[in-house]
């Protein structure tokens, strides 16, 4: 077992111990840990254990709280393009249905996006976020201006995506703790 390992069963031990040279070490033995598989003198500090657990869960409302945040930027971007696409078919001058479609397709596209990051959180938003600056380029193709139009929300929304990525990201790679997991789990 590595040094990791051995930790994980050693930081939630009432055994446990510290030394300055090697960290936690063994209280009964003053020697880093050194078993194979199970220590024959775990015992488990409930105490260590609670607030591990609050820690995890806490870290976990943290993850949702941030995807959610980029989840929402994805449904506001749908949602804005649904009162853009009704305002270009029915109410500016130059109203056409056309206008009113492409916008509608693109709120549906977000908004699928938003619903599809429930699944996949990190892909979605990606994919959103790629979307979102494409629109943001093709537009500013077509009139320069529009870059600056409305500049403080697309920063809020590009910052809110590219966060939400990031987390989602973490969330969805292996867990080199996931072993700590498990550990919990059968501790309990």
């Amino acid at each position: 077992m590595t040094r990791e390992e051995h930790l994980e069963y050693c930081k939630v031990c009432s055994n446990r111990s510290f030394d300055p040279k090697h960290g936690i070490v063994c209280g009964l033995t003053n020697k880093v840990a050194d078993f194979d598989r199970e220590c024959p003198e775990y015992n488990p500090d409930n105490d260590a254990i609670a607030s591990r657990e609050r820690v995890k869960a806490l870290r976990k409302d943290e993850t949702k709280s941030t995807i959610n945040k980029g989840r929402i930027a994805l449904f506001v971007i749908g949602g804005l393009y649904i009162v853009t696409g009704f305002l270009e078919a029915y109410v500016l001058p130059y109203n056409d249905i056309v206008y009113g479609y492409i916008d509608w397709g693109i709120a549906a596209a977000f908004i699928g996006l938003g619903i599809w990051s429930y699944k996949k959180p990190a892909l979605a938003l990606t994919i959103g976020l790629i979307f979102y600056i494409a629109i943001i380029l093709l537009l500013a193709a077509i009139d320069a201006s529009t870059i600056f139009e409305g500049i403080i929300w697309k920063i809020l929304i590009i910052t809110y995506l590219i966060y939400a990525i990031s987390t989602a990201r973490k969330e969805g790679d292996p867990n080199p703790n996931k072993s700590s997991d498990e550990l919990l789990d059968q501790m309990d």
